[in-house]
């Protein structure tokens, strides 16, 4: 057992120590007399007991013989092992010249329970210095040196990691606030008082008019060479659509304009008078003022639809005219009641339904004919005029599936209760971009005051399909 002093070369022999030597030697004396037994005692030379401090580390390496410091091999001080060490609070720095404090693991980091194999080099695919060999080396050689010092030196390990501070406590509020990403930007770096601006005031008033319309130009074409295997007649067709649309509501009052043109224009290769012949060919007026009634989407409301053409129409090869302003005229008035329905979709964007039911148990029809030479069936001979007396419906529904695709149906049915008249109008808008779409129109028509059709009866059936432009605001 070695005992460590402070470092001197010689020291004194204290009294003590003298003392005992000599208390020693007497009783041996003594108890050789008192025996009766004559022992012969070799001198002994007196032990002189010399405190050498002895660093560990001598023992592991060699000292400078000028300077006496410890030489340290190159390997394991190198850059490259160094660079890339951290401990546990990722200061990167060598283990070997951390303070000194007992962690606790004296046991090497590769010790084994079990006879380990034979590690004798059998070839390696990766070289041991493209691996983390060498910092594992320097890690183990650091740990080596501080287990020794601690073997060699118990006394001076006065702490361990259970005895250092606890670490300052951070209360649940203080570890929020600091955690608040939204703290520093309601701190300002500046003292400066910030006065509000002045803001004058903006009046909106309420618009009680809402103005909305569609226009459409569309139109299709048809080539044939004069040599095609079947045959056909060159045609275009151009077809010219507006719609416009001016409602007012304010507390419980509504009313409601529409205003449509719609006109079609074929060109007429079996015509020998004219060049082109006009399809299509009306304006038409729809209005209704109604006020709130009993329930939610119910009013009371009067009814107004007027329709005439604009241009006159012949027959092919002929010059009878067929229709002309004002001739004729159609007007139907009636008193009722009105339902609307305006539902937008949650689900899907731009989707929305928009319904109203006009009924009007009691209305007026007319049809007046102003020119001379047309002639209307529904008018006795000899008048120009004829009035009927009856029942209205109508219902008009726009369905938006998308924001590019739309469905608009418009139902009229007239009865006298001697006659019915029904028109049905259905049309498809689907928009190819902004401002071009494709439309599909499908009319129909049941009138039992016409002679009937060897095809279609009474039924009447005008159906188109176009592409064009399509403007929407």
């Amino acid at each position: 057992m070695r005992i460590f002093a402070p470092k001197t070369n010689t020291m004194r022999m204290k009294p003590f120590l003298l003392l005992l030597t000599f208390a020693i030697f007497l009783f041996g004396t003594a108890s050789a007399q008192t025996s009766n037994r004559y022992v012969e005692v070799e001198e002994v030379a007196p032990v002189v007991y010399r405190y050498v401090y002895i660093n560990p580390l001598d023992q592991m390496f060699e000292r400078d013989a000028v300077t006496g410091t410890l030489r340290l091999p190159d390997a394991p001080f190198r850059a490259e092992p160094i660079r890339g060490l951290n401990f546990r609070d990722t200061i990167f720095v060598n283990p070997l010249f951390l303070p000194v404090v007992f962690q606790g693991r004296l046991l090497p980091r590769d010790l084994s329970f079990f006879p380990t194999e034979d590690k004798s080099d059998r070839g390696t695919l990766i070289p041991q210095r493209m691996t983390l060999a060498p910092q594992l080396a320097q890690l183990d050689f650091a740990q080596n040196v501080r287990r020794q010092f601690y073997i060699n030196n118990p006394t001076l390990i006065r702490f361990s990691e259970r005895d250092l501070p606890d670490p300052p406590a951070v209360s649940q509020e203080e570890l929020l606030r600091s955690l608040n990403p939204f703290r520093g930007l309601l701190r300002t770096e500046s003292t400066l008082e910030l006065a509000a601006p002045t803001v004058e005031g903006a009046i909106i008033e309420r618009r009680y008019w809402q103005r909305s319309g569609e226009h459409s130009l569309q139109f299709s074409q048809n080539f044939f060479s004069e040599n095609w295997h079947r045959g056909g007649t060159n045609h275009m067709n151009l077809n010219n659509f507006h719609t416009i649309r001016a409602n007012f509501r304010r507390d419980r009052v509504r009313f409601n304009n529409t205003f449509e043109w719609q006109l079609s224009l074929n060109n007429a290769p079996g015509d020998t008078l004219r060049n082109f012949s006009i399809g299509t060919d009306f304006v038409r007026y729809t209005g209704d003022f109604g006020i709130e009634a009993f329930g939610r989407g119910w009013t009371y409301s009067t009814n107004l639809r007027v329709r005439t053409p604009i241009f006159n129409t012949f027959p092919p090869n002929s010059d009878a005219i067929r229709s002309a302003f004002l001739s004729p005229l159609e007007a139907n008035m009636g008193v009722g009641l009105k339902y609307e329905v305006d539902r937008r979709s949650e689900r899907v964007r731009h989707r929305r339904f928009r319904w109203n039911l006009a009924i009007a148990p009691l209305s007026v029809d007319l049809i007046y004919v102003n020119h001379p030479d047309i002639n209307d069936r529904r008018i006795e001979e000899g008048r120009n005029h004829n009035i009927d007396l009856g029942s209205t419906v109508t219902s008009n529904m726009i369905i938006d599936f998308n924001r590019f695709t739309t469905w608009t149906s418009r139902l009229e049915y007239f009865t006298t209760f001697s006659g019915i008249r029904t028109d049905f109008e259905n049309t498809l808008n689907m928009a190819l971009t902004n401002a071009f779409s494709t439309q599909i129109r499908v009319n129909m028509r049941f009138d039992d005051g016409v002679p009937a059709d060897d095809r279609f009866g009474l039924l009447q059936v005008n159906q188109m399909l176009s592409f064009g432009l399509n403007y929407r605001w």
